[in-house]
């Protein structure tokens, strides 16, 4: 049982439809800065090496370099398989999507203006305590908040298109706004994951410019907003906000619990958001906007009849240190978006009537590790 406070749950249960889980295996667009006077892109095997060195470090995240290089705005693109579920390491944020690819900054190591305010990293300046940490366990913090950091990062871009979106398809004025402040929330959250992953890190660290095309859609229909808005709202923003309560729950550290209840608190009114939005795209756009916001429950609901990989875990001393500053290890964090799922948004889903166990009366509960 997922051990968030009743305040963070009661949030999410407010108002109506949607959610969606991310395959095993993914389609992603990664980019690597490259001046020009570097000259031609790296080849695909090359690539791969270079995003390895380049990303953080989440148990080989980066598994293959699928096509040749994209050359945009001073950067080498290239579509990469990625094993997301089973190598998530930092605490989530709403996804940033273009074509069906997920799109992140490039770290790049200096202040790029995105460190917290203040003299410490954290809420009220604090910055984590480093003393009893190792060499390997500062690298896999610095690794796990740099990755959550990319990711609030590119949140800014994607609640400034849902804003877009919104506008586009006519929804009423307390919709757009709470987009708005949602993006200003996640710029909050990126600070404080780059200034976390910089203290870890020893030196300051930042994300380059967010590869972008000239033009970015927005959502064609609402039945195409709404199913945008389920998987990345009802389910990702869900998800978030119990994972960054139980982490910060098993947190010690006084800057990374300060940093995890701010992102928890934050990531509940998202997630609250996405349900008023999708609540009102159903009033809007009637049965065909409900039947795909059920078809996004069901892809969750049957997400977890999938089994969990292998996961390899550090030993007991060194798992006790990391999940003191908000790290939690493999299987734990495997674990963590399936029992969410089960626990809180599909039964949010059944009791607004967008979802029913294939089983008549039958619960809904992860399944067993593979």
């Amino acid at each position: 049982m997922l051990s968030a406070g009743p305040s963070t749950a009661a949030a999410l249960l407010v108002a109506a439809p949607g959610c969606g889980g991310e395959p095993e295996d993914a389609a992603d667009v990664r980019c690597i800065e490259w001046p020009e006077e570097l000259g031609a892109c790296l080849d695909r095997r090359q690539a791969v090496e270079e995003l390895r060195t380049i990303y953080p470090k989440c148990d080989d995240y980066i598994e293959s370099v699928e096509s040749d290089a994209t050359e945009r705005d001073g950067a080498c693109c290239y579509e990469v398989t990625s094993r997301r579920n089973a190598t998530y390491c930092g605490v989530p944020g709403r996804p940033f999507t273009l074509e069906g690819h997920r799109r992140t900054a490039v770290p790049r190591a200096a202040d790029s203006g995105w460190l917290a305010h203040g003299k410490g990293t954290g809420p009220g300046g604090m910055a984590p305590s480093l003393a009893e940490l190792t060499g390997e366990e500062r690298e896999t913090l610095a690794d796990s908040w740099l990755r959550s950091a990319l990711e609030e990062h590119a949140s800014v871009a994607s609640f400034a298109r849902f804003a877009l979106d919104l506008m586009a398809l006519g929804a009423p004025s307390s919709l757009v706004e709470a987009a708005h402040i949602a993006a200003l929330d996640e710029v909050g959250h990126a600070r404080l994951g780059f200034s976390l992953a910089s203290a870890y890190r020893g030196e300051p660290v930042g994300p380059a410019a967010l590869p972008m095309p000239g033009g970015v859609p927005v959502a064609a229909d609402l039945v195409s907003l709404a199913r945008a808005a389920a998987e990345e709202g009802c389910v990702g923003e869900t998800v978030a906000a119990l994972m960054a309560a139980e982490q910060r729950t098993r947190a010690e550290d006084p800057a990374v619990r300060a940093a995890l209840g701010a992102i928890a608190e934050d990531e509940a009114r998202h997630a609250e958001l996405a349900w008023l939005a999708v609540a009102w795209a159903i009033g809007a756009g009637g049965e065909p906007v409900r039947r795909a916001v059920a078809e996004v429950f069901e892809a969750a609901a049957v997400s977890l009849g999938r089994p969990l990989p292998a996961a390899a875990e550090p030993p007991r001393g060194r798992a006790a240190a990391l999940a003191a500053h908000g790290h939690l290890g493999g299987a734990e964090l495997r674990e963590l978006p399936r029992t969410a799922l089960a626990q809180v948004v599909l039964p949010c889903a059944r009791a607004l009537g967008l979802w029913r166990p294939a089983a008549a009366g039958g619960a809904v509960a992860p399944a067993a590790s593979a």
